[in-house]
């Protein structure tokens, strides 16, 4: 594993200009991987598109919806039998139906994390002292550095250039980064 020097670019103009200063500096192509991250949700991880499992928020709304269905399910299958003159057992059943739907929606919705409880949570992230930035889209370039004093003159070329500036560890092979993970949260240094 590199340790590895990441600057965030946002024109491939200014990308080029830092590989070509940090090439003067010393520097082999091979230890530099340029690419771009696409924003995210766009990584197409999943078949049907999309980075994660699930949606944030949503990993109670199954039991909820489970819950929701069997108390509506009952609430309508009553209901439905106060029709029973008129529909017949179709209407408990259909009382039934339609409680179960609408119960497991509720029940689905009432489970799942308020909006504002999802910004309160990313607040006290970002106000923590070693808090994990998820990464922006834009032009990345990773440079492999093997002694602290090319981390420092690398740290340097790139504060030049680049909006921000992580520090990572990976594997870069012949100019690729080949572990990248656009999920990994960030450290930023800059």
């Amino acid at each position: 594993m590199d340790t590895l020097m990441i600057g965030l670019f946002q024109e491939h103009a200014e990308a080029e200009l830092a590989i070509t200063q940090l090439m003067h500096a010393g520097f082999s192509r091979e230890a530099m991987s340029v690419f771009y991250v696409n924003p995210q949700g766009q990584h197409a991880l999943h078949p049907i598109g999309g980075d994660e499992d699930e949606s944030p928020g949503t990993h109670e709304a199954s039991s909820g919806a489970a819950t929701g269905a069997l108390k509506g399910g009952g609430t309508g299958a009553l209901l439905g039998a106060l029709t029973l003159p008129l529909l017949g057992p179709a209407g408990a059943v259909l009382g039934a139906a339609v409680g179960a739907y609408g119960g497991a929606l509720v029940g689905a919705l009432n489970k799942m994390e308020e909006p504002e409880a999802a910004v309160a949570e990313t607040a006290v992230a970002e106000n923590s002292a070693v808090a994990n930035v998820s990464r922006g889209a834009g032009i990345l370039l990773a440079v492999a550095v093997a002694t602290p004093a090319k981390r420092e003159e690398a740290l340097e070329i790139l504060r030049e250039h680049a909006q921000e500036i992580e520090e990572a560890t990976g594997e870069l092979r012949n100019g690729d980064w080949i572990d990248f993970d656009p999920l990994r949260p960030k450290k930023l240094i800059f």
